[in-house]
């Protein structure tokens, strides 16, 4: 693929020796870094970039061993690239695909993260936690590239919040839909997506607002790029503009014949079913009492979805294509949730035994202003990571539950869960491969026990969870509701006048 000849890039080559005591790696694994930058994203106050950008990343055939993003900007007076703070560069989400000539065979495979023109899902990807949770895996599991493979692709979605007040940062993080976003009949523009990804009970039961294009209040349908997270009446005309970068980091190593390649599994999206991939998005109405009742006011969204089988996911894709895949396994490496602000955790259990697979929780920053620990937004997320891997098989049924705290309404949340894993191999046909990865377990122990002093420190891990999984076929979706109203008077920033 030809690289952008506009992209302004800064790189660094950093030969690391993998220490003995480490455990996670080889001892004679030669670890590398890769440093560089997105081309510039000019913004003004309450302007929205999301676009896709050319990656450069080294020559393959290499083995990806980490990924790790954040919103950066050059220092005036140096010129080195400095980190900017979420209440200033709110980084909604990055996702990183390919489109090397080796997947242009996933070409008309669709999911909702993936673009036309981008084959093929790398498996990266995240949200304002980017900077908190770096995706990483244990040797052999690697995501690899193909020989010649110099390029991937990644739709970054950056607002501009610089220079609002706490409020209109809140607001804007969450887009809400202005007036450049309707018709004169007030029926919302983008209708590029659809309507029908909710599940029935989202949409039917709780008439969620996200569901319905009559309805929809905000979100990705009302942040598009070079749109607006404000009325531009209420915006300077002299607003100043601020230039973003999107800095992104590779842990890696040449590819090694005894490499486990991961990929990702379509699985999950709460919004979405056995028979729907899901929305991305829904909105939290306030709950009736917010003030006295604050205890009650959870948001609760249960579903129950296929692992890797039925309709493609927010990231994944079915393990073949237009073929029905039952008892093909795979190994579950690695499993983290996406969730925006107010939300309280996500967790998958064994649909049939209600046991806990996987709980992913958000971290909260403390510190307004300091990059990587801002106060009242999602700073990191907890992981699961599975040594050994956790064998599965496709059509395996999970049930999805995300809670969110609904003292105020919120609109474009999502709660999803990003699953990484891998082909299974045959224990006869194993290659001579040492499983190792017994430090991150340890470290993730060690940090969950840290961590219940301080439930609310940025960057907390939590142990791996193990459990016995074993599944029938069922079909449930369900929703808890605590205390819930439906929030009849929500009103736009500058009272853009949308019926609900």
């Amino acid at each position: 693929m030809a690289r952008l000849s506009n992209t302004l890039a800064l790189t660094t080559l950093l030969t690391l020796r993998a220490a003995a005591s480490d455990g996670t790696f080889p001892d004679d694994l030669e670890l590398k870094t890769y440093t560089s930058y997105t081309e510039a994203l000019p913004l003004a106050v309450g302007e929205v970039a999301n676009k896709f950008h050319t990656l450069n990343i080294p020559s393959g055939p290499i083995a990806v061993y980490e990924f790790k993003a954040d919103v950066v900007e050059k220092d005036p007076e140096t010129e080195e690239y400095i980190p900017v703070p979420l209440n200033e560069a709110y980084l909604h989400h990055h996702v990183v695909g390919s489109k090397h000539k080796a997947y242009k065979h996933l070409e008309h495979v669709h999911t909702p993260m993936k673009p036309k023109g981008m084959y093929k899902g790398v498996g990266f990807g995240a949200g304002s936690e980017a900077r908190g949770t770096p995706q990483k895996f244990y040797y052999p599991f690697a995501f690899t590239t193909h020989p010649d493979e110099d390029s991937w692709v990644a739709n970054v979605h950056v607002i501009n919040t610089r220079h609002m007040t706490t409020e209109e940062a809140h607001r804007c993080l969450e887009c809400p839909c202005t007036s450049e976003d309707f018709y004169g009949n007030g029926t919302i523009k983008d209708t590029k997506r659809g309507w029908n990804g909710c599940n029935d009970f989202l949409a039917i039961e709780m008439d969620n607002d996200a569901c319905y294009a009559d309805t929809y209040k905000g979100g990705l349908r009302c942040c598009e790029d070079r749109e607006f997270c404000m009325e531009k009446s209420a915006l300077s005309e002299e607003s100043p503009i601020s230039t973003f970068y999107l800095r992104y980091t590779l842990t890696y190593a040449d590819f090694r014949p005894t490499n486990r390649p991961l990929g990702l599994a379509a699985c999950c999206d709460v919004t979405g079913d056995v028979d729907r991939t899901g929305n991305i998005e829904y909105d939290i109405p306030q709950c009736e009492d917010p003030v006295n009742k604050a205890e009650e006011c959870v948001y609760e969204l249960t579903t129950v979805q296929q692992l890797h089988s039925g309709n493609n996911g927010a990231f994944g894709i079915r393990a073949k294509i237009g073929v029905e895949t039952p008892n093909e396994y795979l190994d579950v490496v690695y499993m983290v949730g996406h969730m925006h602000r107010g939300g309280i955790d996500i967790e998958i259990k064994d649909a049939e035994t209600d046991e806990v697979i996987c709980l992913s929780k958000p971290s909260y920053g403390r510190d307004m202003g300091i990059a990587g620990d801002e106060k009242d937004y999602v700073v990191a997320m907890s992981t699961c990571t599975f040594n050994p891997p956790r064998r599965m098989s496709t059509t395996d049924l999970v049930k999805v539950t995300a809670r969110y705290d609904s003292t105020e309404a919120h609109t474009g949340v999502m709660s999803l869960f990003y699953i990484a894993t891998a082909d299974p191999i045959d224990d006869e046909n194993a290659p001579d491969v040492p499983m190792l990865g017994a430090t991150l377990e340890e470290e993730s122990q060690e940090a969950e026990i840290a961590s219940a002093d301080n439930a609310d420190a940025p960057r907390s891990s939590f142990k791996s969870l193990f459990v016995t999984f074993s599944v029938i076929a069922i079909c449930v979706v369900s929703v808890k509701k605590f205390g819930l109203g439906r929030k009849k008077n929500y009103t736009p920033i500058e009272g853009v006048d949308i019926s609900v």
